[in-house]
């Protein structure tokens, strides 16, 4: 008996079978990567989405810069010199009259624990308004330091409200008021054993010469603080 060869099969690239099997798997394996890509994409897309609508939310931070303070300026007094010391505010030479008893501003006023009082008045009142306005403090004492003669001049800035106040609050505490070189002034004076003392205080157009004097009062003293911080 003859043996029969078995028959030769055809090399699997020529087999039908196989290129069918190929195709079928790459068009799954494109399938898998289109769907992956797109769901992805989608991920992307609602994060993009989610975090853009989260800053559509967010209210747009507001930067606020401090305001510069600007300094409110000296209101202007018609006819008025504003003196810068207290040499300014005399057209007479006081210290030939007053000195060599008294001097001008000597330097043991400057020692907060030697310096006479600021504000010339003796009312508790008058001497807040003094305290809160008083530009100026000008003092007549002894250059030694003490003592029981002086007086002291306060050049002090106030308001039209304020100004008509303090006349009416000197009027009440029996000042003595009357109309004086377009302003008022109001005086007022006591002797006792140790000797004199008063005040003096002049108000116009805002400015407020105040002027408290211990056992000395030079005739002419105010008028000639007024006549130079008022020049006709």
């Amino acid at each position: 008996m003859t043996a029969t060869e078995p028959p030769v099969k055809p090399p699997l690239a020529r087999r039908p079978v196989f290129w069918l099997t190929t195709v079928v798997a790459i068009l799954l394996v494109g399938t898998a990567v289109i769907a992956g890509f797109m769901a992805g994409g989608s991920r992307l897309s609602g994060a993009e989405s989610t975090d853009a609508a989260g800053l559509a939310s967010r209210p747009t931070p507001v930067v606020t810069t401090a305001p510069t303070p600007v300094p409110t300026p000296e209101p202007e007094i018609p006819g008025f010199v504003r003196p810068a010391t207290c040499v300014d505010i005399y057209t007479n030479d006081w210290a030939a009259q007053l000195g060599p008893l008294l001097v001008l501003n000597p330097d043991w006023t400057n020692d907060p624990s030697r310096s006479p009082k600021p504000y010339a008045t003796n009312d508790v009142g008058l001497g807040t308004v003094l305290e809160a306005t008083t530009g100026l403090v000008c003092h007549w004492v002894k250059a030694s330091g003490g003592g029981d003669v002086g007086l002291t001049t306060d050049i002090a800035y106030v308001t039209a409200e304020q100004q008509a106040s303090t006349i009416e609050l000197m009027q009440r505490l029996g000042f003595d008021c009357y109309g004086e070189l377009g302003g008022t002034r109001c005086v007022t004076e006591s002797n006792e054993e140790a000797g004199s003392f008063g005040e003096s205080h002049f108000l116009r157009d805002g400015v407020w010469v105040a002027t408290r004097w211990v056992n000395t009062a030079p005739d002419g003293y105010t008028h000639d603080i007024v006549s130079t911080l008022f020049p006709e």
